[in-house]
């Protein structure tokens, strides 16, 4: 057990996700009547725990040279009904999804790459 714990810590100690974020993904809500364009909405997947930190060193290079700007880390706890279509809203704003990181495939922790958007719907606001 202590091996395992220790494998973990690497990645973040339960204590760490310390941070509530909302995960949303885009539902299809109809047509435009005026275009006929689809129409979608961020409906909210649910709300959970995360280790949030800015990019520094190695990977804000990274992020830069793919031409990613203002993005941030989210570690969570494993969810398979998180995938690059899903949306991240943190302290009134919202990211999307640019990489997902099933930490060492143990499906226990996933690491996630978002760049801030303007086009992420508020959970919060109504219709």
């Amino acid at each position: 057990m202590q091996q395992q714990n220790k494998r973990v810590s690497k990645i973040a100690d339960i204590g760490e996700l310390d941070r509530r974020i909302t995960l949303m993904k885009k539902k299809y809500v109809g047509e435009n009547p005026n275009t006929g364009m689809s129409m979608y909405k961020d409906v909210r997947l649910g709300d959970v725990w995360a280790k949030v930190s800015a990019l520094h060193g190695q990977e804000y290079y990274t992020a830069v040279t793919v031409k990613l700007e203002k993005q941030l880390s989210f570690i969570i706890r494993y969810r398979d009904d998180v995938d690059e279509q899903t949306n991240i809203w943190f302290e009134g704003r919202g990211y999307n999804i640019g990489f997902i990181d099933d930490v060492k495939y143990n499906h226990e922790y996933m690491e996630i790459k978002a760049e801030y958007s303007r086009g992420v719907d508020n959970p919060d606001e109504d219709d």
